[in-house]
């Protein structure tokens, strides 16, 4: 019950980090030079969430899968 619920934070956890970097970077290259460095300083930010994040969500997945076949198991 408890290692569900961390799961479940931990992703949410990772979920949120990952969208306040994108707006954050956004919002910067908004202020600094426009739209267009806005959306590419968010691009660039997501290819560098996608890199970092990227193996945590995978595993978050894996867990999930994992679950699933557990549960489908015990039935």
């Amino acid at each position: 019950m408890l290692s569900r619920f961390i799961v479940k934070f931990y992703s949410g956890l990772l979920e949120a980090s990952m969208w306040i970097i994108l707006i954050a970077s956004f919002l910067l290259g908004l202020s600094e030079g426009g739209v267009v460095l806005g959306v590419g300083l968010a691009l660039f930010a997501f290819v560098l969430c996608v890199v970092f994040f990227g193996a945590f969500f995978i595993l978050v997945d894996i867990q999930k899968r994992l679950q699933s076949i557990d549960e489908k198991t015990k039935t």
